[in-house]
């Protein structure tokens, strides 16, 4: 499976408008995808940031992907506010925890979202195997998580839960004994990190409980 990953900071006041172009514009033109595009949503993290995540078949529905994400860009550049900043590459880990089906979406998803800057990917995720990803799968409110490396040291990390409120009980009980996060700082330059509910969202493929990527 292959993921990308588009931020981008639009207009102040202007979500509404970014929402409504996707859903009359944005989503009918990846139609012509629909064989190889799994599903792609929008969430709007923080102030003006807009972060699109998208899942597809591999690195050429990518490129045919990356066409029809320019085209749109054209269409609504006077409402952003910034060039978009690219992250993609193939998953080199994932679970899907939770049935997500076309015909009966989930009634909330949270996604917790993080560009890391590391200084070595396999130590990284040696780690995250270790002492994160086993309690991560046991939680009643983890939907699907995975990771893929997008450049060099670069490395995205993405969770899809049930709600805030359930990645924040997760964190809690996970850090109850020691903060686990901190084990993982002297491995990193430097992160980013996004939260948020998505605005906007179309799933092309039902994702089913018990399909992983090792």
């Amino acid at each position: 499976m292959y993921a990308v990953a588009v931020s981008i900071l639009f207009q102040e006041g202007k979500l509404e408008d970014l929402k409504d172009f996707f859903e009359n514009s944005g989503f009918p033109a990846l139609e012509e995808l629909r064989e190889d595009m799994y599903s792609i949503a929008f969430f709007n993290p923080k102030d003006n940031v807009n972060l699109g995540i998208a899942f597809m078949k591999d690195k050429e529905t990518a490129e045919k992907f990356a066409e029809i994400r320019n085209e749109n860009l054209l269409q609504i550049k006077d409402i952003l506010a910034s060039f978009p900043r690219v992250y993609e590459g193939e998953l080199i880990t994932g679970k899907t925890l939770q049935d997500s089906l076309v015909d009966d979406p989930k009634d909330s998803m949270f996604l917790a979202f993080a560009i890391l800057d590391v200084k070595n990917v396999d130590e990284y995720m040696n780690l995250q195997k270790e002492i994160y990803l086993p309690k991560l799968e046991q939680d009643d409110g983890i939907i699907s998580y995975g990771a893929f490396e997008s450049d060099k040291n670069t490395l995205v990390l993405f969770e899809l839960w049930t709600s805030h409120d359930a990645k924040h009980d997760f964190d809690q009980i996970l850090n109850s004994d020691e903060n686990v996060y901190e084990k993982f700082m002297p491995l990193m330059d430097g992160f980013e990190d996004y939260y948020g509910e998505p605005y906007a969202m179309r799933q092309f493929i039902d994702f089913k409980a018990g399909k992983s990527i090792n």
